[in-house]
């Protein structure tokens, strides 16, 4: 009977959850920065570590607690890490947590703080847990911890007060607004701001009580607007006067020890005000009746009550009695935390409202430019039935007119210091803007080199106080004048106080206008401080002013932009080179023509120019500006042996071009006795003059060509051609580099008239045997069969023959062995690469089994039969091979990789599939041959061809099969050795232009073939021979035409 008392055990299991979720966190969130002591709620930065922990609940149940059941649930927890602000901050006061209230620290908080110190460590748990995630968040205050969940799979809601930065400039909790401030004004970027005032509005706040903190709902703003925030709440006016910040407080009754500003500074009266076109002295505009609001009413955040947002207000009782409630709409103050502060400001701002109703606006003159925003004044003006009205300047602007048009408010009535200035003893100053403009005093005309200014003259004046600048007129005949441009600045003109040698490296300098100011060394090198002087440009380094108001000017760098330093005799006048000279520029060709110049003077407004008639007239000659000669100029003769006793010489000149930047060449002219100059080429550090005659005495000038076209004076040298038959000098500086060829390279020998030189592997100059080659320059290129050795060079005179040799000792080593080598087979041959060929070397050898191919480059591929190919590498210089590489293996297959079939060529088993889907659109032709099936499928017009032989190791292919033809893809196609071409199959349009090349053709006789050659060359250039009309040329070896037969 055990079985009517079975037992009924049951179990009940919760749904257990599978993810953490996020209650709030924000990507590329600002992150906020608390100044005072505020409520915010954070953002989550990290979690991890989400955990579920199960949980068992059994009970009897039944009769006689015979049967149980066991309820499972689950609680979770989590790590966690919530961003707060910007750190570091002072701490945390109260925490909310859900519906309950804590004091940090405390263990229901479940966090810790890390108040976000720079270089603060990371949080221990993650770096205990996950080292790689462990970040210190340095500069970032947040909350971390282990959170106990409870059952459900989120956070609980938090929020902190946060204390914050700036707590020591208030009470402890909030900050001054003074400090707040000055603070995010360095934040924004200005480290070194000064605010005028800022003292006084610091102790009129801490009087007040005017304490902030940062919004709880504040988001990025503009540094702009926060501080105009601050400056309204703490009524006062802040703005920019004089070059600085200035703030002002607008209250108007003492607080504390603070007591408001009420000093007036003007009277102001008929006699001030500049009255309008239609009369008004003083603009008066009065706000609404409706518009004039007794009660105001402030939004702040009550920390008292949890941070939450409370109203305020404020009325002017004596004016609700009077006129009755007029309430203005609400105004938000959330940098305020106390009722008592929110309540003083809606005091301010009702008193405000009420009696800032009436705007005044007049106009004063400059005299008056003193006043700025915030400053008091009173107005008298019986048009309006003003009688000494105090008022608060608001706003001071520019009318258009120039006068000074002025804003401002009512003040209440009351107590106010008397005027501070009193102007109505004094005239209204006037200003004539007809005075006379005064005449330049000096001037100055400069032409300085080309790196300077080139085609340009340089005009500086100077001129007596009250000078606004000159118009440039300027005239070729002195009768008829045209404006050239103007002159607003003095220029820094000068004398020499005392002599100066070419070796002085001061100078005293008395300016006539102007200062002088000092620079460092590099400056005075790079000519940044120039001066001219007489023809010289230097620089100076120190400027020092003397008691007696001359400069002494020291660190001179003297002959800049390659002029010479000279001696320099008291008195010489001094020109600063810089942008208050006026550029007026001339051509090539105005060289040597005089010009008329004179400067009209404005005076200091910029009218009242002086009539030219009036004007004393520069005269001026336009020169030549300085150009220097080259340097280290030599002549020399160059000898060239025709053959058949015809020699011939070229005159050649070497010289350094001179150190400047607008140097575009240097050219050679040449003359016998007195004749003509004839131009012989140009260069710019050589120039060869041919077809001189021996025994001949020829003038050589050379001049120097600057980019603006202008030439230096020249230097000449009479040289006289001569046949030098001294014994040659051994050569000099005896070389070779070495490349697809030896390329050797020497100094000319000049003592005597080199007709060759001879290089050779041995001592015996002249014979055939050792001689390497011949070159009638100083190069030759050529081979060499061994490694190291020693060569041997010679300059051979027609005269007196060979020279002592020059000795040159060489060794070159082996190429080293390729590295990288990559051999990869395909189906129709392999491809090779290596490293790139090194310098020195022509190419490399590819060995493929016992073959040996060169390639120039580290690429190469070669077409082979199918099989596995043994591929080695070796580079090659002129002398040989190095070692060859190590020995990879590639094999060239017989199939068709996937990758280089189209998508229209399928497998045959993908054929027949496609058959028999779609079989309805196919047509099949079926023969038999032979014992071979041939199937021809077409299938969406593409044809594919496929004939199996028994034994299916061979496929097989007609191409004629298709009537429209049947097109080869070029790298599938192979054609070998043993293709036959029908006769006349190969047409004209089947070759290529160029395609044919001479050791492609075998001609049994070319007489029978007519043709228009062109120009056939033995040489692209050096020597050679050229044919071509009915011509024959031959050169030599330096491009010089030597012989010519035919007609022409």
């Amino acid at each position: 009977m055990g079985f009517l008392f079975k037992k009924n055990n049951t179990t009940n299991r919760a749904d257990i959850i599978g993810d953490f979720q996020i209650n709030s966190a924000s990507y590329g969130e600002t992150v906020p920065e608390v100044l005072g002591t505020t409520r915010v709620s954070g953002n989550i930065i990290y979690w991890d570590d989400f955990t579920a922990h199960e949980h068992k609940h059994t009970s009897r149940t039944g009769k006689g607690g015979g049967s149980k059941h066991t309820e499972i649930d689950y609680t979770y927890t989590v790590a966690a890490a919530i961003a707060l602000c910007e750190g570091p901050i002072q701490g945390i006061g109260k925490v909310w947590k859900d519906k309950e209230v804590y004091e940090y620290p405390q263990a229901d908080i479940q966090l810790s703080l890390y108040k976000g110190e720079y270089g603060q460590e990371p949080w221990p748990y993650v770096t205990s847990k996950h080292p790689e995630k462990a970040l210190p968040y340095s500069g970032l205050a947040y909350m971390a911890g282990v959170v106990d969940l409870g059952n459900r799979g989120s956070l609980p809601t938090y929020n902190f007060e946060v204390k914050g930065k700036l707590l020591e400039t208030g009470d402890g909790i909030d900050v001054n607004p003074a400090d707040y401030i000055l603070y995010v004004l360095k934040a924004a970027g200005i480290e070194d701001v000064k605010i005028e005032g800022i003292e006084n509005f610091r102790k009129y706040c801490a009087a007040a009580d005017i304490l902030i903190s940062t919004p709880t709902d504040e988001s990025a703003k503009k540094a702009q607007q926060i501080i105009n925030d601050i400056a309204e709440i703490t009524n006062c006016y802040l703005f920019w006067s004089d070059d600085r910040l200035k703030i002002v407080p607008l209250a108007d009754k003492a607080v504390g020890d603070w007591n408001p500003k009420k000093e007036i500074q003007y009277n102001l009266t008929a006699d001030d005000l500049i009255p309008g076109s239609d009369g008004q002295l003083v603009i008066y505009k009065r706000k609404d009746s409706s518009e004039t609001y007794n009660q105001a009413t402030v939004e702040f955040i009550n920390r008292a009550n949890g941070y939450e947002k409370e109203t305020v207000s404020f009325e002017v009782v004596a004016d609700v009695q009077k006129n009755g409630m007029k309430p203005a709409s609400k105004k938000t103050a959330h940098y305020l935390y106390t009722k008592k502060r929110a309540q003083y400001y809606a005091e301010q701002l009702a008193m405000k409202r009420l009696y800032s109703k009436n705007q005044y606006t007049f106009h004063l003159d400059w005299a008056f430019c003193r006043l700025e925003p915030g400053d008091l004044v009173t107005l008298t003006d019986e048009l309006c039935q003003l009688d000494r009205q105090v008022v608060v300047i608001t706003a001071v602007n520019e009318a258009a007119d120039g006068e000074l048009e002025i804003t401002a408010e009512g003040k209440p009535p009351g107590t106010y210091a008397p005027a501070r200035y009193d102007v109505h003893e004094n005239e209204r100053p006037f200003t004539d803007y007809n005075v006379p403009a005064p005449a330049i005093n000096h001037y100055s005309i400069v032409q300085t080199p080309g790196d300077v200014s080139g085609n340009e003259l340089l005009l500086g004046v100077t001129a007596p106080s009250g000078w606004g600048g000159c118009t440039v007129w300027v005239s070729d005949t002195g009768d008829s004048y045209k404006e050239a441009g103007k002159i607003t600045a003095q220029a820094r003109i000068g004398r020499l106080a005392a002599a100066m040698t070419a070796e002085s490296t001061s100078c005293i300098v008395e300016l006539f206008s102007g200062e002088l100011r000092g620079g460092s060394a590099i400056d005075a090198q790079r000519g940044n401080t120039l001066i001219w002087i007489d023809g010289e440009c230097l620089s100076y380094e120190g400027a020092t002013l003397q008691p007696d108001g001359r400069y002494l000017l020291t660190g001179l760098v003297r002959g800049q932009y390659a002029t010479t330093a000279n001696n320099h005799a008291e008195g010489s006048q001094c020109v600063r080179i810089d942008e208050a000279l006026f550029h007026a520029p001339y051509r090539t060709e105005d060289i040597g023509k005089k010009i008329w110049i004179k400067c009209a003077s404005v005076n200091m407004f910029g009218s009242n120019e002086q009539d030219l008639s009036e004007v004393q007239a520069i005269e001026y000659t336009i020169q030549p500006y300085y150009i220097p000669e080259v340097r280290d100029l030599a002549v020399y003769t160059k000898y060239y042996d025709l053959g058949d006793g015809v020699s011939s010489f070229d005159v050649i000149a070497t010289f350094a071009p001179p150190q400047i930047t607008s140097f575009d060449t240097a050219e050679g002219w040449y003359k016998e006795g007195s004749g003509d100059w004839k131009y012989g080429g140009n260069g710019d550090g050589q120039i060869v003059i041919s077809g001189c005659e021996l025994g001949h005495t020829y003038d050589i000038r050379i001049r120097v060509k600057d980019r603006h076209g202008n030439y230096s004076q020249g230097l000449i040298k009479r040289f006289t051609v001569e046949m030098k038959s001294e014994v040659p000098n051994t050569p000099q500086g005896f070389a070779v580099t070495f490349g697809n060829a030896a390329t050797f390279n020497w100094l000319e020998v000049r003592n005597a008239d080199i007709d060759f030189y001879e290089i050779r592997h041995d001592l015996n100059p002249g014979q055939e045997v050792g001689r390497i080659g011949k070159s009638t320059n100083t190069t030759y290129v050529g081979t060499l069969t061994e490694r190291s050795g020693r060569v041997y060079l010679y300059a051979h005179n027609p005269m007196k023959g060979y020279s002592a040799p020059a000795m040159l000792e060489y060794s070159v080593k082996a190429p080293k062995v390729p590295t990288h080598i990559t051999a990869k087979g395909g189906m129709s041959g392999i491809g090779v690469t290596f490293d790139p060929v090194p310098l020195g070397c022509r190419g490399a050898n590819v060995y493929v089994d016992d073959a040996v191919y060169f390639t120039p480059t580290n690429s190469f591929s070669l077409i082979l039969t199918p099989g596995i190919y043994r591929v080695r590498v070796a580079y090659t210089d002129i002398f040989g091979e190095g070692e060859k590489s190590g020995e990879q293996l590639a094999t060239v297959k017989l199939e068709i990789d996937k990758s280089i079939i189209s998508r229209e060529a399928l497998g045959l088993d993908e054929i027949d599939r496609a058959i028999a889907k779609i079989e309805g659109d196919v047509g099949v032709v079926k023969s038999e041959v032979t014992g071979t099936s041939t199937r021809i499928t077409q299938l969406s017009n593409s044809v594919d061809l496929r004939l199996n032989s028994l034994d299916g190791k061979e496929l097989i292919s007609r191409i004629n099969l298709s009537p429209t033809g049947t097109r080869i893809d070029g790298k599938l196609l192979h054609v070998t050795g043993q293709a036959l071409f029908d006769d006349n199959i190969v047409t004209p349009k089947m070759i290529q232009a160029g395609a044919v090349t001479a050791d492609k053709m075998h001609v049994e006789s070319l007489s029978a073939i007519s043709a228009t050659i062109g120009t056939l060359r033995t040489a692209t250039s050096g020597a050679r021979t050229e044919i071509r009309d009915n011509l024959i040329e031959v050169y030599d070896s330096n491009d010089r035409l030597r012989v010519r037969m035919g007609v022409w």
